[in-house]
């Protein structure tokens, strides 16, 4: 039986919140009409994650008359792609957030070569471009680690992706933005895997094809977003 949203957020939060509390704020950070657009891939052009974070916002922040998330995540995109539209498609709506969700496709459709230190260089450097075109224009940036690629934490990808996390680390850390390590949340969920989350055939908890979501694995995703913006547990976790 399929879970709800508010019962998968509870579920999974136990599980998930130590990594997301590592490096979220300790206060939450929206003002009464802000602005948050969400820059990704397929996993946030698909919305799920989105959606959950807007109906929890919208339920305990109901006063703040939040506008929903604006989705500007395109199917297929690297980091490369999405440096080369963050003026248009981030920049000029002058939002008062940006959450970036990048790095799955910069590891998994390059999977097959060995791994390369000059694309992880050129990772680091268009994520870095893209941080400083948001806080030159005065937007806080939230920068959402990578999910995984199959949920099989000693597969290739899972492993090569560790190391675009830690870029991801170092860029928040040199540039005082939130970073929130949605990465080692989904190790963390699928190590200690609730016996109330459906197992599919191919073995899958959080994702329907492992790397796209289903409404488990988008509920942790959620999570990343509301920690990084200063949303309390008790509030995320609400029955």
């Amino acid at each position: 039986m399929q879970l709800s949203r508010a019962k998968l957020l509870s579920l999974l939060l136990s599980i998930v919140s130590p990594a997301a509390s590592k490096d979220a704020p300790k206060e939450f950070t929206l003002k009464p009409g802000d602005q948050i657009v969400a820059m990704g891939d397929s996993i946030t052009q698909a919305g799920g994650y989105l959606k959950q974070a807007d109906q929890v916002l919208a339920e305990q922040y109901p006063d703040l008359k939040l506008p929903k998330i604006k989705n500007v995540g395109i199917s297929g995109q690297k980091a490369e792609d999405m440096v080369k539209r963050f003026d248009k498609d981030v920049v000029q709506r002058k939002p008062a957030v940006v959450t970036i969700s990048v790095g799955i496709n910069d590891v998994w459709h390059r999977v097959a070569k060995p791994h390369d230190p000059a694309v992880l260089a050129t990772y680091k450097e268009n994520v870095t471009k893209m941080v400083d075109m948001a806080q030159a224009a005065g937007i806080k940036v939230i920068i959402i680690a990578p999910t995984v690629i199959q949920e099989d934490l000693e597969t290739e990808g899972n492993k090569r992706l560790l190391m675009y996390v830690a870029a991801e680390r170092e860029i928040a850390e040199a540039k005082k933005c939130v970073f929130i390590d949605l990465h080692q949340m989904f190790r963390d969920a699928l190590t200690k895997k609730p016996e109330a989350i459906e197992i599919d055939k191919n073995k899958h908890a959080y994702t329907a094809d492992g790397v796209h979501m289903k409404p488990a694995g988008d509920a942790i995703m959620a999570i990343a977003v509301l920690k990084g913006l200063g949303v309390p547990d008790e509030k995320i976790a609400v029955k």
